[in-house]
């Protein structure tokens, strides 16, 4: 039986990067992108004011004290998005509003609280320093910098930042394609009237939500009947896309049709079986250019075997390298079998030098849980129990 890492490479190592196509930036939001975003522009693009007040030149002042101050009648007055292209002259100073661009002869600014104005005269009781309260041209970003990286997710705070910097589209991975399908004459959907020896089926639609959170085109191919020909044919529709997720037909009894189905439709089948717990019985396939998953069936364990074997490899077409595990210490004791890789999920809370991990045993505790602040702890294989205060590798979610 394949170890969780041996299976984890083989399935990242079977696809690559999809191709890109350039977006607007405004339809961007969760789009992976395919190269660099460059400045092309400094922020910000001139001189300009931190704060409404008054314009004047520092060396106009360098004789002002409070009790022979400096005088200077004010002239026009400067808002942001205008521009005044003749200097101010010597021994004059002007209004100005924040964000309003520096004209050419002034280099301080005078914060409108702690002004004093006299018959439309500003009086200066101390020397101003150069530069104060003046945000300098590029002092945010320099021309050609890097905004965002390849491989990163386009967050509204980095379509704000290249916005502003003049850029209006981005090059961008397409989404990966991912299908769902649930076999199962026991399972009902949403909403359904509770009947005998039947449950909700819940899996199948909360992953399809998880796969479009994370920027996937997710296709939910629905429940299907327990029949080896049904599940073919809602496979066939899934192998249009990047991958297909078979939920609960990754077992071998005599209803677990995925193997029967994987080669009714010509996959080859890639592995079955992986050391990992919760998801031992896991197979994949492959069709062409389509990975096939064929998972448990309790929600429980298709939440973790989705986010530790689909979700990689979807990370992998969209050219993103695999996640680096942080550091962390245990709260509570997890005990486990030894020769396998078990999965639990934690809620981290702030703690130094790192965070701690609080072990949850069941979907109410993380559908509970902050998104924010969740985690997978990979067991070690070798090992039986982790006590309280052990040191621990965490996937961040």
């Amino acid at each position: 039986m394949l170890s969780y890492h041996l299976a984890l490479e083989q399935v990242r190592q079977t696809v690559s990067p999809l191709a890109s196509e350039r977006v607007a930036l405004t339809d961007a939001l969760g789009r992976t992108l395919a190269a660099d975003l460059l400045a092309p522009h400094p922020m910000p693009p001139f001189d300009q004011s931190l704060m409404d007040g008054y314009a004047a030149r520092s060396r106009d002042t360098r004789t002002a004290t409070a009790a022979q101050p400096v005088r200077l009648p004010l002239g026009s007055t400067l808002t942001a998005g205008e521009t005044l292209q003749q200097p101010v002259p010597p021994r004059q100073a002007i209004r100005i509003m924040t964000g309003a661009p520096m004209p050419p002869g002034v280099d301080a600014v005078v914060r409108l609280e702690d002004a004093v104005i006299e018959d439309n005269i500003l009086v200066i009781g101390q020397p101003l320093r150069r530069g104060q309260f003046i945000q300098r041209r590029g002092a945010e970003v320099k021309p050609l910098a890097v905004v965002c990286k390849v491989g990163e997710r386009l967050t509204p705070q980095r379509i704000g930042m290249a916005l502003a910097l003049g850029l209006a589209e981005a090059e961008v991975v397409r989404p990966p394609r991912v299908a769902f399908v649930a076999p199962g004459d026991e399972l009902l959907p949403p909403g359904a009237s509770l009947q005998a020896g039947k449950k909700w089926c819940s899996n199948l639609y909360a992953l399809d939500a998880r796969a479009r959170e994370l920027g996937y085109e997710s296709r939910n191919l629905g429940i299907v009947p327990d029949t080896a020909e049904a599940l073919t044919a809602a496979l066939q529709q899934g192998l249009a896309g990047d991958a297909v997720v078979i939920l609960g037909a990754s077992g071998q009894g005599v209803h677990d049709y995925a193997g029967r189905a994987m080669a009714d439709v010509g996959a080859s089948l890639m592995f079955r079986g992986v050391a990992i717990v919760p998801g031992r019985s896991t197979a994949v396939a492959r069709h062409r250019q389509t990975l096939i998953f064929g998972l448990p069936g309790s929600p429980w364990a298709a939440f973790i075997t989705f986010e530790m074997l689909v979700r990689p490899a979807l990370d992998a077409l969209l050219g993103q390298p695999a996640k680096l595990p942080l550091p962390a210490v245990l709260a509570s004791d997890v005990s486990m079998r030894r020769g396998a890789t078990h999965f639990v999920p934690v809620r981290l809370q702030p703690s130094q030098p790192d965070p701690e991990a609080v072990p949850l045993r069941d979907l109410l505790a993380v559908a509970r849980a902050e998104a924010g602040a969740l985690g997978m702890l990979m067991t070690p294989s070798n090992r039986r129990h982790l006590p309280p205060g052990s040191r621990v590798r965490i996937l961040p979610l």
